[in-house]
């Protein structure tokens, strides 16, 4: 995939923006502040209507707007040249077009469009909450599988109403009906966390050996919250944390509590690796991402380098551009003029404009 063209109404500190984006290499240039990341945010979109800064949506509209809108022209492996329109109100919601034509179901649209983000954020990947990388896990089996994005949806559904039924004092018949709805959806979500876990890790540690010139063990660990692998012991499960869920008054077991494991040498990676390796573990994470968006969906992903190459020493940069094709598409950001041994268009960026050189 190739973003060709982008163009940006009230977005951000944007009030209106179109760049030419032909370039295999563009870096936007500019002091912190401008809109050099709100640009590659709003490139970022395109994947799964999520924003990699931020879960509040309605913080994308530009202040005392009503809304966005943002178009994209796109060369695609399997469309060719496409016209994607994705415009955004606090009221309505998305509107997504492809071609002009509607797409109603989010579930039609994940993954469609792979692109993936690489900034300083991503260390809380490995620092913050297991809800971080739960979040990463989800988006990338979603947008390889659909069926995982459906029983992931349908779950969350479910657990949603067995905690408002905990918080009303629902009666256990309506418990038990919840509970072997959830089951089915909660077996598939853990077994396809495991498996594709699993395909993650034979990736990453290639990548990351290559970006560290070092075998340092990298390695990630799918640790579920519950173990059962059958839809009756599931269901087992949620009967015995019931009188429990009943007194704190939300659901304690299930993948909703699942987490990750990364480490190196065999140690944890968030407790034990310098500053230099952790920055090299998430960029290793974010390029088997985006392997496995190729391997599973015949797209070349497009990566959004948001500041982070500037952050990186002469070793593992090298060794990211020796893990990045000169075919993939990176539209990169920073405050200084990156490496001349790359051939980059670069954009001025100064107060939401942005001009080429």
């Amino acid at each position: 995939m190739h973003f060709l063209n982008v163009r940006l109404e009230n977005f951000r500190n944007v009030t209106f923006a179109e760049l030419n984006l032909n370039a295999s290499r563009s870096f936007l240039l500019g002091a912190n502040g401008q809109g050099k990341s709100n640009l590659l945010e709003a490139l970022g979109l395109v994947t799964a209507c999520r924003s990699f800064r931020t879960q509040q949506m309605s913080a994308l509209c530009r202040h005392a707007t009503d809304g966005y809108a943002l178009v994209y022209n796109l060369y695609h492996e399997s469309l060719g040249e496409t016209v994607l329109e994705i415009r955004y109100g606090p009221l309505e919601g998305y509107k997504i077009t492809l071609d002009g034509e509607r797409i109603s179901r989010l579930g039609d649209f994940i993954g469609r469009f792979p692109v993936v983000p690489l900034s300083s954020g991503d260390l809380m990947l490995l620092r913050g909450a297991p809800s971080e990388r739960r979040r990463f896990i989800d988006l990338t089996f979603s947008a390889v599988d659909g069926s995982y994005y459906q029983a992931l949806r349908h779950y969350h559904r479910g657990i949603t109403g067995r905690n408002r039924l905990l918080k009303s004092g629902g009666s256990t018949a309506e418990l038990v009906a919840f509970e072997a709805e959830l089951a089915p959806y909660a077996l598939e979500i853990i077994s396809k966390r495991k498996k594709g876990v699993a395909r993650f890790q034979e990736i990453l540690n290639d990548v990351y050996t290559n970006i560290a010139e070092a075998d340092e063990g990298a390695e990630i660990l799918y640790k579920p919250n519950l173990t059962s692998d059958t839809i009756d012991s599931l269901r087992t499960a949620f009967e015995q944390s019931r009188t429990r869920d009943q007194v704190i008054g939300s659901t304690q077991r299930g993948p909703q509590r699942d987490d990750l494991v990364f480490n190196l040498h065999s140690n944890g990676a968030k407790e034990y690796a310098s500053d230099g390796q952790q920055r090299g573990f998430c960029i290793a994470l974010r390029i088997a991402q985006a392997r496995i968006f190729e391997q599973s969906l015949g797209v070349s992903p497009v990566l959004l380098a948001d500041d982070v190459l500037g952050e990186l020493d002469c070793q593992r940069k090298a060794g990211f551009w020796r893990s990045s094709p000169k075919e993939r598409q990176i539209i990169a950001s920073g405050t200084e003029l990156p490496d001349v041994s790359e051939s980059w268009s670069v954009w001025d960026v100064l107060d939401g404009a942005f001009r080429m050189r």
